[in-house]
């Protein structure tokens, strides 16, 4: 009988379109990457099964498929994979796609939501009640039931977040379809890119603020927040973590890990110390006492272990990583 433990991850890369990887490499060189340009061609898209063999590195892929630009993910036993696909507004009055999908044990898709207020989505949890979505695209936390009713929602620019990156005050307007609305970065004021259900306390919600390099953490009921981390630089992904929370610091290319009152307990590097644009996009605990770290710019997962060795895996370009996600052993994908 085999013994050696395993575990099975996806991987979402929402462009695998190399026209889309000259876009941005000629937006990093030119000094712009400040979200103000908008790619309007086809992004391609694809989400990777992975195996994991328990030895450093030991990951072999099992096959993929090839969703629309999906971002954020979430598996859920018994239910299946929770994903975000769909163009988004490319231009005023083209109308976007973005929507929740559901790929259920079958391969098959058996739910969809839509609403007029997904733009721009970047992170999806399941919640006890439904679905937690960070929509940058009008700086909001969105949550929605299975029937795809909003239920509750987080406004920043109706709590003290109203300054838009590229100047302005910001005022939305909630009942129009923001699916026709074109929101690069400069007309938004968080980029708010991952929340979560505080897992020591589910009355709470944690939110990542990009701009603002800061984590709030937001009253369910009164929808008052506090800030508890800051001095972040383009952060993305919080987790629960062994020891309490982590996530991942783009810029400076690391993974932080903080105990359950916000005090940082430590640091993962994520990428080559030399290498010159630091991007760590997402990063996860495995069950090997490792960490496994998407260094997106340089198109490959790092396998980290609690001694410092590390192992590689080649993504592939232009395959830049968005997020990591743990799925059953029984979990697969759909032929394409």
């Amino acid at each position: 009988m085999n013994n050696t433990p395993s575990m099975k991850f996806v991987v979402s890369y929402p462009q695998t379109n190399w026209d889309y990887a000259k876009f941005r490499l000629n937006r990093i060189i030119r000094g712009k990457d400040k979200s103000n340009d908008v790619f309007r061609g086809s992004p391609g898209g694809k989400i990777e099964l992975f195996e994991h063999n328990g030895s450093l590195g030991g990951i072999t892929s099992l096959g993929s498929f090839h969703p629309t630009k999906p971002f954020g993910m979430h598996y859920v036993a018994g239910e299946g994979l929770y994903f975000m696909t769909g163009l988004p507004c490319c231009e005023e009055g083209v109308a976007g796609d973005e929507h929740i999908a559901r790929l259920n044990a079958k391969g098959e898709i058996d739910l969809e939501i839509r609403s007029p207020l997904l733009t721009q989505v970047r992170s999806l949890r399941r919640t006890e009640n439904g679905l937690l979505v960070t929509a940058s695209g009008v700086d909001a936390l969105l949550e929605f039931d299975l029937s795809g009713n909003l239920i509750w929602s987080w406004w920043g620019t109706e709590h003290g977040f109203d300054q838009a990156y590229g100047g302005g005050t910001r005022v939305l307007d909630k009942t129009i379809d923001h699916r026709l609305k074109n929101y690069p970065g400069r007309l938004q004021t968080t980029h708010l890119n991952s929340a979560i259900v505080d897992p020591y306390d589910n009355s709470k919600i944690l939110t990542i603020l990009f701009y603002q390099g800061k984590v709030a953490r937001i009253d369910r009921e009164t929808l008052q927040h506090e800030i508890v981390i800051t001095d972040l630089n383009g952060a993305h992904h919080i987790r629960p973590h062994s020891g309490g929370y982590m996530l991942s610091n783009s810029r400076k290319g690391e993974v932080l890990l903080f105990d359950k009152n916000f005090q940082r307990t430590g640091r993962v590097p994520g990428t080559n110390s030399l290498f010159p644009v630091k991007w760590v996009q997402d990063a996860i605990e495995t069950p090997f006492n490792s960490h496994l770290i998407a260094d997106c710019n340089t198109f490959c997962l790092r396998e980290r272990d609690a001694a410092g060795k590390e192992k590689t895996i080649n993504t592939k370009m232009p395959n830049r990583v968005f997020q990591i996600e743990p799925v059953a052993a029984d979990f697969s994908l759909p032929s394409d």
